[in-house]
């Protein structure tokens, strides 16, 4: 009983071992593409978490308005994630360059903002609102 069941234990793990990988996609994006997309959708995510009435007000559409600003689609983006995560190694490597890309863009804020109150302003508003229309005096 124990030789049919170690042998079953075996045979199923062995049969784990030959998972296919998702083909890489026609219009595969490449590293840096994928990079830029990860970091803009999470910058999305995490102003909408603190700010979602502002999303919900002008009616932005995260995913949407990345697709649109990388000239892409879901499905697209869904073949060209699914071919990284198949990839472990490949995704994490991806993943770690997203957080050092985030990593700068806090600190570049963060001295942003240091400057700016060593500086003597008052406020951080924006200099022109975007109803504004800087061209059109």
């Amino acid at each position: 009983m124990r030789k049919l069941l170690t042998c079953s234990i075996l045979l199923w793990l062995a049969g784990c071992q030959n998972i296919e990988k998702s083909p890489k996609p026609d219009d595969f994006y490449g590293d840096d593409k994928m990079i830029e997309i990860m970091a803009d959708l999470y910058l999305m995510e995490a102003s909408m978490t603190t700010n979602r009435v502002t999303f919900t007000d002008l009616k932005v559409l995260p995913h949407e308005f990345i697709y649109d600003k990388y000239d892409t689609d879901s499905l697209t983006f869904a073949e060209n994630l699914e071919y990284y995560t198949d990839r472990n190694d490949k995704y994490l490597e991806l993943m770690e360059q997203v957080k050092t890309k985030m990593e700068v863009l806090r600190d570049t804020i963060d001295s942003n903002m240091s400057t700016q109150k060593t500086s003597g302003s008052a406020s951080l508003e924006p200099k022109v609102s975007l109803e504004e229309d800087p061209d059109n005096d």
